[in-house]
């Protein structure tokens, strides 16, 4: 599928057609994965000549061969499986460095996030934010992986409460390696 075919394939779907847009993004899934699965493949046949290049290309592309690697079956081969695990976790942690810098410089950037306000009925309206609240809490997110969706949610509500010089305060610390606040007491301990 070409960019354009993509675009009137969009251009062609009704607004919330859920099954629909589920089916073109499997399609768009499917070819976008074509070529690092095929490469995998090759980094796994039994010509060892071969198979030298394709690994090579499965590490150069990154992000693109983790989707392959994890929803391929597991190899018969522990020293593929091993290989493949390897370059996952090895294109993952490249990933997350990379998101990670993205976020760290946004941590400076104080502009407001325009935010629709809730209907009326709805007691308590959104918070206001900036782009650096933002990536303080995304960053957040990333990096504590092992953290509860409950308690992450805790602490974004409780952090996007304070002040503006108390969130300052907040990003502050995280800049200078200072890990995050708990901003809530633990309520499932």
């Amino acid at each position: 599928m070409t960019p354009d075919e993509l675009e009137a394939e969009l251009d062609a779907l009704p607004p919330g057609q859920v099954p629909a847009m589920a089916s073109l993004a499997r399609r768009v899934r499917g070819e976008a994965l074509a070529l690092p699965n095929a490469a995998l493949r090759r980094a796994e046949s039994a010509d060892a000549g071969r198979v030298l290049a394709a690994r090579h290309l499965v590490g150069e592309l990154d992000d693109l061969t983790i989707r392959a690697i994890l929803d391929a079956a597991s190899p018969p081969s522990v020293e593929h499986q091993v290989w493949r695990l390897g370059t996952a976790v090895a294109a993952i942690v490249s990933l997350r460095a990379r998101a990670a810098e993205r976020l760290r410089e946004a941590l400076g950037d104080r502009r407001r996030v325009p935010i629709e306000p809730y209907p009326p009925h709805i007691e308590e309206q959104p918070y206001p934010r900036r782009v650096c609240d933002e990536a303080y809490l995304m960053l957040r997110e990333l990096l504590h992986v092992g953290e509860s969706r409950g308690r992450f949610a805790l602490d974004a509500r409780a952090y996007l409460r304070l002040t503006d010089d108390e969130k300052d305060a907040e990003i502050a610390r995280i800049t200078a390696g200072e890990p995050f606040t708990r901003l809530v007491d633990d309520l499932e301990a």
